[in-house]
């Protein structure tokens, strides 16, 4: 008997295998559209504009149709249209595809993590954790599939299409028979509207978060692209960045809640800036592809826990329900987001894409300035109702 958690760590994986395998492939697909990085910017852009518009107007229609039916139309809906992305030739064309592709992630977004917040209810088992771990291992896996794909010179395409049965099979398989774990019994209380307005701790909390949060991004979306534009290596090589930076990432996810536990979330928020500055610095100025994988592996590091850690800070917040601070927070998130691809590719276009690697460094002083917010004994917490698993 399969337990609902284990399939939920399943969807969390296939979900980010799909999406990652797309990824791996951007420095690819940039050559085959004959698109300069702000032009690629653009695109990821709008990818950013589908997730928003559909986290922000589409919770009814997921509430409507059932997470057990979004997670098999959403994977199924988004790795079809990276097919069409992955295969197409015509920007304004990937463009809008991929806009559509964002709104598909957008779904899963809401259905995943509802089913798991639902279902950590259920057992009486914290798993948000690792369940962002497996999210992190798909993306790994998805790193490693188009290393080798890279290689042996397998057309983006060709790899979407490896990938679509895997991602679809896989996620009807573990949603068959699943009965869905039952909504929360506080689901009636205050929800967020379409836009929930950030107080001014969960602005704190974004100042913690948004450089980590954009350094996370440029570690997904641009690392192939640099180690290709910065070093005479194998394509294999080329995203090893990539593969690095998501397996230490997974790795830190799956094993942080101990140490958090352990030595408190202020200093750990202090110690994972830190290292990511570090590793940021280090992918700028890496003479060697050694030191620019080490760079990008310390990045992975630090960046894996600051936005969960915010999370957390603000659901255990009392001031307005908990479901209220935590959408504030990733509405608010989410916009970061939506701007942060398109300046990254235009800084990189301007200015090389060591500087626009490098450009998150002013928002990271900027967390490690805002730490201390998230230390629990300045607000009343929640109590603890539920065990580590």
């Amino acid at each position: 008997m399969i337990k609902p958690q284990h399939r939920i760590f399943a969807i969390f994986f296939l979900f980010a295998f799909g999406l990652g395998s797309l990824l791996s492939r951007l420095a690819d697909i940039q050559v085959q559209l004959g698109i300069q990085e702000g032009q690629l910017g653009l695109a990821l852009m709008c990818s950013s504009l589908g997730m928003l518009v559909f986290l922000t107007l589409g919770a009814p229609l997921v509430e409507k149709i059932g997470t057990k039916r979004t997670f098999i139309i959403g994977n199924i809906a988004m790795i079809s249209l990276y097919i069409l992305v992955a295969g197409s030739s015509v920007y304004w064309v990937v463009i809008a595809t991929i806009l559509m592709g964002g709104m598909a992630v957008g779904a899963m977004e809401i259905s995943i993590n509802v089913e798991a917040d639902r279902l950590e209810a259920h057992i009486g088992r914290r798993i948000m954790n690792r369940c962002h771990g497996f999210w992190s291992f798909g993306f790994f896996a998805a790193a490693l599939l188009g290393g080798f794909m890279r290689q042996f010179d397998v057309s983006p395409f060709m790899h979407m299409i490896v990938v679509f049965p895997i991602v679809a099979l896989g996620t009807i398989g573990a949603v068959i028979g699943q009965e869905m774990a039952p909504e929360k019994p506080d689901a009636s209380a205050e929800k967020p509207g379409i836009f929930t307005k950030p107080t001014p701790f969960i602005l704190a909390l974004c100042a913690v978060s948004f450089g980590a949060l954009i350094a996370e991004g440029a570690g997904i979306d641009w690392s192939v692209i640099y180690m290709r534009d910065s070093f005479e290596i194998a394509e294999f090589v080329e995203s090893s960045s990539l593969i690095a930076f998501t397996l230490v990432m997974a790795l830190t996810r799956f094993f942080a809640d101990p140490v958090v536990e352990k030595f408190g979330t202020v200093l750990m928020a202090r110690i994972s800036i830190g290292i990511t500055i570090v590793g940021v610095s280090l992918v700028g100025i890496a003479p060697t592809f050694w030191l620019a994988i080490l760079g990008f592996m310390l990045l992975g590091m630090g960046s894996s826990i600051i936005y969960p850690l915010a999370v957390s800070a603000a659901a255990r917040r009392q001031d307005r329900p908990a479901s209220i601070n935590v959408a504030s927070l990733a509405q608010t998130a989410f916009l970061v987001f939506f701007i942060g691809p398109a300046s990254l590719g235009f800084i990189a276009e301007s200015f090389g894409i060591r500087m626009a690697l490098m450009a998150p460094l002013p928002l990271l002083v900027l967390g490690l300035a805002f730490a201390g917010i998230l230390d629990e004994s300045r607000f009343p917490s929640a109590k603890k109702s539920i065990k580590l698993d």
